[in-house]
């Protein structure tokens, strides 16, 4: 392939004091990293342990805070390093930032002309992966890049966009990348849904009449952006591919436009796929799947909701499927994964800000056993049994994850010293817990706030 920038001469031959920089943790704190979207183990479920509660009446303690441009991507949060991205002007933008203090470590940056086809605003909405020394973004106009987490170097980039002739998604690229080990070494793995050359269709809303070709999902090398494999003529969803053991078997879940594919990572093999969308055209996969052992969970918000698939065979096996799904009857998550704690799985249910509700569901049977209205198409995740959710409009909910009801403990609305709010709508990132330290994106904002006890 006649692709990229090749690994620079100088990141190769760093000096002695940014190789030391760059095997160095800035954390004083101890527990786990969130180095990718949905945390360390790809479910949203964080292993902190130890949160204060109630809040006090004002909320958490807010530790510091950030000015960010357009975009909806979550950070990525690795060996006291935040990296988050957003878009400023005609440039996309990364940063990285002391994770503790929010001193700016690095800044790198480069030109887009990204033009979303709805009018939302022309920031990244995918959210970038560390994976020990580097860190890898996706841009909405299709350019993989990976960094040096210590300094921010590029050491490779692709434009996926034009070498797999993609075909621009409504809001072009929206899925985050996976970063899976094999045997050869790790591969980043993301939706490219690439198509012929030559076939954009006369209009950039008929999307009914693109066709994918070969490329709907690609591993690139980690160490070199190399093509490792690609699989699939499906298009590209916004749902990010993640990493499940199913049958004994490391497999990576991708939820593509029209399809589920169940794929080896060392090969890019389809071992299994199912479909599940709505029909309708302008419909969207952006939740990732949900996997316990070898159970699966699909959910979408545009017609049929949700189904439980059986994954540890060769051929998927449906359990269970929602009949005439309704936001407050059956979970129709829209873009924010649900969470699976103990026999039920909680999310945001609800195509639209107005109608979307928290929803608690059995995760054998689907059965809804509450809704919570008010906090519109709300994320969240799990730490220490309870619920930190993020509503839409920027409030701040801890709950206790409880099947009987949303059990409020506290509520806020974050705010600065000098009381100005601190997350305003749309509130759409997903939240990360790092070493006890959440971090919340609203427009314009990013905030850190202290989880654990004085």
């Amino acid at each position: 392939m006649s692709i990229r920038t090749a690994v620079m001469a100088a990141a190769c031959c760093s000096c002695l004091g940014a190789a030391a920089a760059e095997r160095s943790d800035l954390s004083t704190r101890p527990g786990e990293d969130w180095e990718s979207f949905l945390g360390p183990t790809g479910n949203g479920r964080s292993g902190f342990r130890g949160l204060a509660v109630p809040w006090p009446e004002a909320g958490p303690r807010v530790v510091w805070h950030a000015a960010l441009g357009e975009g909806y991507c979550a950070p990525a949060v690795a060996r006291g390093r935040l990296v988050a991205c957003d878009r400023v002007g005609g440039r996309m933008r990364s940063r990285c930032f002391e994770a503790e203090t929010g001193r700016l470590v690095w800044e790198a940056s480069y030109a887009t002309a990204y033009r979303d086809t709805f009018g939302y605003d022309g920031g990244p909405r995918a959210a970038p992966v560390i994976r020990g020394d580097r860190v890898v973004t996706f841009g909405p106009e299709g350019r993989l890049e990976c960094r040096s987490l210590a300094g921010g170097a590029s050491l490779w980039q692709v434009d996926t966009a034009a070498e797999y002739h993609v075909v621009q998604n409504f809001f072009g690229v929206g899925a985050a990348p996976l970063v899976v080990a094999t045997d050869a070494g790790d591969v980043v793995v993301v939706q490219v849904g690439g198509s012929p050359p030559g076939t954009a269709p006369p209009a950039p809303d008929r999307l009914d009449l693109v066709r994918g070709l070969d490329s709907g999902l690609v591993a690139f090398d980690l160490a070199t952006g190399r093509e490792r494999w690609r699989a699939s003529n499906q298009l590209a969803s916004y749902a990010a591919p993640v990493a499940a053991a199913l049958g004994g078997r490391q497999r990576i879940l991708a939820w593509m436009r029209d399809e589920l594919l169940v794929v080896d990572p060392a090969a890019g093999a389809v071992c299994a796929r199912f479909r599940w969308r709505s029909d309708e055209l302008f419909s969207v996969v952006a939740a990732s799947p949900v996997a316990a052992g070898d159970q699966v969970l699909l959910s979408e918000c545009y017609g049929p909701g949700s189904v439980l698939l059986d994954l540890g065979g060769d051929t998927p096996r449906e359990l269970r499927r929602d009949r005439r799904p309704r936001p407050r009857t059956a979970l129709m998550a829209h873009w924010a994964t649900p969470v699976f704690h103990d026999g039920h799985v909680y999310g945001s249910s609800g195509r639209n800000a107005g109608d979307a509700v928290v929803a608690c569901a059995d995760w054998a049977t689907g059965a809804v056993t509450w809704t919570e209205p008010g906090l519109g198409r709300a994320s969240m995740v799990l730490v220490d049994g309870h619920l930190v959710v993020l509503g839409e409009f920027g409030d701040l909910v801890l709950a206790r994850a409880s099947p009987e009801a949303f059990a409020v403990v506290s509520r806020a609305r974050l705010a600065a010293a000098d009381s100005t709010p601190l997350l305003s709508a749309p509130c759409w990132a997903a939240p990360v817990v790092a070493r006890g330290l959440l971090y919340v994106r609203g427009a314009g904002r990013l905030v850190c706030v202290d989880l654990r006890g004085e």
